[in-house]
C-alpha cells in the first residue's frame, strides 16, 4: 500500500487513465518530472502509450504499462497499477469514448457505452483503489466537460454521461472525506489538440472551434498541458482542504456561455 504524502510536495505513486495521448498523456508527463512513478492506463494504442512512456522517462521515473478498457476493466486496471506502483497516491481519469452525435441521433448501444466508461469506470476505479488511496490520504480526478451542464450539439452521448460523473464526484468526496481521500474533477473548454476527442467526426467542428476561441476571454483554447497541469496540482498536498469540486479550466469561456 501507498505511504503518506504529508513529507512530500508530489504524489509519490499515480495512475493515469487514459494515459497515451492527450490531457492524460501531457499528465504522465508532468508526474514523471515531479519524479513521481507513473503507470499509463490505455485502451488500444501500444504504439502510443510507448511514446508516452518514452517521453515521460526522459525526465522522470520510466512509467509502467496497463492496457485494459475502463469501461469494462477499470478495477482490475486500478489493482493491477496499484501493485506495479507499491501503492497508489494518485488517481487519474481522462478517458473519454469516442462517441458524437445529437441527443436524437445516437444509440442506446452509445448511451451505454458512454455511461461505462465516465460513470461505471470512475465508480470501479474509485472502489478499487480505495484500500490504497486511503493508507495514505490520496486524490482522485476526473476530466469532465463544460457538455456537461451546457447544450453541445454533437455531446448527446457524452454530456448526459459527464453530468453524471461530476454527481458521482460530489457523491465519493462527501463519503471518502472522512478517509482523507480527495475526489475532484476538472472542466475544460475544447482543448487545441487536433484530431483528438473525435472532432474529424464533427461537421462544422473548425467554424464551432473559431468560435469558442472568439468567445473565450483569453480567445484561445486550452493545451492539453494547461489541463493537465490543474489536474496535477489537486492531486498534490497543495490542495489537501478542496473536494467535492468541479474546476472550470476553460479561460473565462463559462463566464459568457
Amino acid at each position: 500500500m501507498t505511504s503518506s504524502m504529508t513529507d512530500s510536495q508530489n504524489p509519490r505513486t499515480a495512475f493515469v487513465i487514459g494515459g497515451s495521448r492527450g490531457v492524460g498523456a501531457a499528465a504522465v508527463r508532468q508526474y514523471a518530472a515531479r519524479g513521481t512513478r507513473v503507470a499509463i492506463g490505455y485502451t488500444a494504442n501500444d504504439e502510443a502509450a510507448k511514446e508516452t512512456a518514452r517521453a515521460a522517462a526522459e525526465v522522470g521515473p520510466e512509467p509502467i504499462l496497463v492496457k485494459g478498457d475502463l469501461g469494462t476493466e477499470g478495477a482490475a486496471m486500478t489493482v493491477r497499477a496499484a501493485e506495479e506502483l507499491g501503492g497508489l497516491d494518485a488517481l487519474v481519469t481522462t478517458a473519454v469514448p469516442l462517441i458524437t452525435g445529437r441527443t436524437l441521433g445516437v444509440t442506446r448501444e452509445d448511451y451505454e457505452r458512454a455511461f461505462d466508461v465516465q460513470v461505471w469506470g470512475l465508480w470501479e476505479i474509485v472502489r478499487a483503489g480505495l484500500p490504497y488511496l486511503a493508507d495514505g490520504g490520496g486524490a482522485v480526478v476526473a476530466v469532465t466537460s463544460l457538455g456537461s451542464n451546457s447544450y453541445a450539439r454533437y455531446y448527446g452521448a457524452l454530456g448526459p454521461a459527464k453530468a453524471a460523473m461530476e454527481g458521482l464526484v460530489r457523491y465519493y468526496a462527501a463519503e471518502l472525506g472522512p478517509k482523507q481521500v480527495r475526489v475532484n474533477a476538472v472542466s475544460p473548454c475544447l482543448i487545441d489538440n487536433p484530431g483528438h476527442g473525435g472532432e474529424d467526426q464533427i461537421a462544422g467542428v473548425h467554424e464551432v472551434i473559431a468560435a469558442v476561441a472568439a468567445k473565450t476571454p483569453m480567445r484561445r483554447l486550452a493545451t492539453p498541458d494547461e489541463i493537465a497541469s490543474v489536474a496535477v496540482a489537486l492531486t498534490t498536498p497543495a490542495f489537501v482542504f478542496v473536494t467535492g469540486q468541479v474546476i472550470a479550466v476553460d479561460g473565462g469561456y463559462s463566464l459568457l456561455a
